[in-house]
């Protein structure tokens, strides 16, 4: 769950400087308000987790959160592909995505360490990896795609976040509904062996 949304966040950061300055004609100024705003509804998202995982538990809120993601996501890909080239055709969605973001990443990271209490930084590592990697993978995508500058438009963009947006929703609606409720590990499950 925590590498697919960071996929998202990660192609938001490596493409949405380029969209909005260049293709876009954005301002840094103007460009940074928007970065601001949008951190503010990221960390909005993780008060939104805080408030919903004592009332519909991790799964459910997980899932509710996928449905924001993709319909963010799903709408950037359109309207992209529609050729609706604006600020909003791209911020409105990801509001939603990032919105989303602040429930799935906590969720993500607590869900790959909490299983693991005896070997929680091992855990917290692997995670850590694996969220690069995926990065790694995106950015050498992004890199590709974006080669040509200005003239690749929004939709390293829009794509990128529509196919995380499924990958998120994926994970949530599949992996998270089978496995996403923490158990306490069985006491003494893991004994030495006596002799």
């Amino acid at each position: 769950m925590a590498a697919t949304s960071y996929g998202g966040l990660f192609t938001f950061l490596a493409t949405s400087s380029f969209v909005f300055i260049d293709v876009l004609g954005h301002s840094k100024t103007g460009y940074g308000l928007l970065m601001l705003s949008m951190s503010t509804v990221y960390i909005s998202g993780t008060f939104v987790c805080r408030w919903l995982i004592p009332r519909l538990g991790v799964r459910r809120t997980v899932a509710l959160a996928a449905a924001l993601t993709l319909t963010g996501g799903t709408l950037a890909g359109v309207l992209g592909w529609l050729g609706v080239h604006t600020t909003w055709a791209i911020m409105g969605p990801f509001y939603l995505f990032i919105l989303a973001h602040g429930v799935h990443q906590p969720c993500g990271q607590s869900g790959a360490v909490s299983p693991f209490p005896q070997a929680a930084g091992a855990a917290s590592a692997l995670a850590g990896f694996v969220m690069m990697v995926t990065a790694f993978g995106m950015g050498l995508w992004l890199g590709q795609r974006m080669a040509a500058g200005g003239a690749s438009g929004v939709y390293p963009l829009t794509n990128g976040l529509w196919f995380w947006a499924m990958m998120i929703a994926l994970v949530a609606w599949t992996l998270v509904q089978r496995h996403g409720e923490v158990r306490a590990p069985v006491q003494g499950a893991i004994a030495p062996a006596r002799r």
